[in-house]
């Protein structure tokens, strides 16, 4: 057995360093958090959503007059919900606003330290949101919103003209809220949020999605939008800020934002 050994030790080929050190393939780089993100990004359900929103938006106008009807009448604001519940849902408006969009961004810088440079992609995705809807209602139609809407006249005349603006600088009636309904720019926003948060921590994706339904009811229910404004701006929000993630390359950007701020940041 010795000799065995030693005969296979002699008939070795013996390899130079170089040749050692070539027969090995370098080793890959480790994919970054950011990929594995983006891999786990469940994008088809975002789409699959929004493509129902948009068909909910698209329904909602044969009830939309029904729904905000009942809800003009006095004392103007939902009248079936009281105590604390309403409060949840007069409260959950800022889920949707600029405002409160800009204090999640800030409790997660301040609490989140591993995605503390990472809320580029909220704010990308709630504001890139927002601004599609308003570009929407600059280009599309403008409407009537329920609370300076007549319920005597057809759902139908709470549209006001196309293509806004047209006639933006010329009508001073284009550029006051009354006439900004469609789509709804909250519910976009929130949406958007949603989607970002989603990306960021998915495991509370159901949470972040409740709020935000929240949010759209309360734009219902304070007579700021129809329901097919709301469905219809939610369906563009989400829509837009999973493009955002999937083939905008907001990911990479952000990515490319956080690794200079780290070089230029000072250490010990």
């Amino acid at each position: 057995m010795y000799k065995t050994v030693t005969t296979h030790h002699a008939n070795a080929k013996v390899e130079s360093p170089r040749q050692a050190e070539s027969s090995y393939a370098a080793p890959l780089p480790a994919p970054s958090l950011m990929d594995a993100k983006v891999e786990r990004f469940p994008a088809r359900f975002f789409i699959v959503l929004s493509g129902v929103l948009a068909l909910c938006g698209v329904l909602s106008l044969f009830i939309d007059h029904a729904v905000s009807g009942q809800l003009a009448a006095p004392p103007h604001e939902f009248r079936y919900i009281e105590g604390d519940l309403k409060k949840l849902i007069a409260l959950s408006e800022v889920f949707g606003h600029g405002t409160g969009v800009i204090m999640v961004v800030l409790a997660v810088f301040a609490l989140d330290l591993a995605n503390r440079w990472k809320v580029g992609l909220l704010l990308g995705t709630a504001f890139g949101a927002g601004l599609m809807a308003n570009v929407a209602k600059f280009f599309g139609i403008a409407r009537y919103r329920p609370h300076a809407f007549d319920f005597s006249l057809s759902i139908w005349d709470s549209f006001y003209q196309w293509f806004p603006f047209m006639n933006w600088l010329s009508q001073d009636e284009l550029r006051q809220s009354a006439l900004q309904s469609f789509p709804s720019g909250h519910s976009a926003t929130a949406a958007g949020l949603c989607v970002g948060l989603c990306f960021l921590y998915p495991h509370a994706r159901w949470y972040f999605l409740l709020v935000t339904a929240l949010a759209c009811f309360q734009r219902v229910v304070f007579q700021m939008h129809f329901p097919s404004d709301v469905c219809l701006g939610a369906a563009l929000g989400m829509a837009t800020a999973t493009f955002l993630l999937t083939y905008g390359r907001l990911p990479e950007a952000v990515a490319w934002a956080e690794s200079k701020i780290r070089k230029t940041r000072p250490t010990g």
